[in-house]
């Protein structure tokens, strides 16, 4: 699928896809949206945000079952979970890229146990929690599709401060250039220094490219 084609008919039956295929992952689990979707004030660029709301008792498995879940909703290209919480006993968020969808449309998973309470402070402040599982060159190509999403909502400072960051994260010096530049130059950067990700690398250049036409 084109990178700006946008037709949020699609990105909403995929939404639907992804809450049928968590709740059916653990048996008397609660999926739903959370964010723009969930209030009706998305765009096109907006991503898929959830809550997973899972028994206690079948949490470890819900975490070990996501990607497979994940998958007969739509074929999955990456998944990864948040630092914060990996370790977390009773919480985990995940990032997920689908296959065949435009990047702006990652979904961003928040599982919780029932006994959480839907309380989304729950271990924000547990060292414990913290896991080492992270890829800074994935991270700073996120960053750089966060900026073109920014930059196509008139955000500018934000993209300029997503920019910034994905740069750091990668410990490299922010170049001279516009917000627009500095996407191709972060993306072909974190190819540069990292192979794996040269393909995605490659669509976030595109996705510049498409959205300066």
């Amino acid at each position: 699928m084109d990178s700006l084609d946008l037709d949020v008919k699609i990105r909403d039956a995929l939404a639907q896809r992804i809450l049928i295929s968590l709740e059916g992952a653990a048996q008397g689990s609660i999926a739903q949206l959370r964010g723009s979707l969930a209030v009706g004030n998305a765009d096109p660029y907006s991503d898929i945000d959830v809550l997973w709301e899972v028994p206690d008792a079948l949490f470890q498995t819900a975490i070990a079952r996501i990607g497979d879940a994940l998958s007969e909703a739509q074929p999955v290209e990456f998944l990864r979970s948040d630092l914060d919480f990996q370790r977390s006993d009773r919480r985990r968020l995940f990032f997920v890229q689908f296959c065949d969808m435009p990047l702006f449309w990652r979904a961003d998973i928040d599982v919780l146990a029932q006994s959480v309470q839907r309380d989304f402070y729950y271990d924000v402040d547990n060292e414990a929690a913290r896991g080492d599982d992270w890829s800074p060159t994935h991270s700073a190509l996120m960053n750089a599709i966060a900026a073109v999403k920014a930059l196509l909502r008139h955000r500018e400072d934000t993209a300029r401060q997503l920019l910034i960051r994905g740069f750091e994260r990668v410990g490299l010096v922010v170049p001279e250039g516009n917000s627009w530049e500095l996407i191709r130059k972060l993306a072909e950067s974190v190819a540069d220094m990292d192979p794996t990700r040269a393909e995605l690398a490659r669509r976030i250049v595109e996705l510049q490219r498409q959205s300066l036409e």
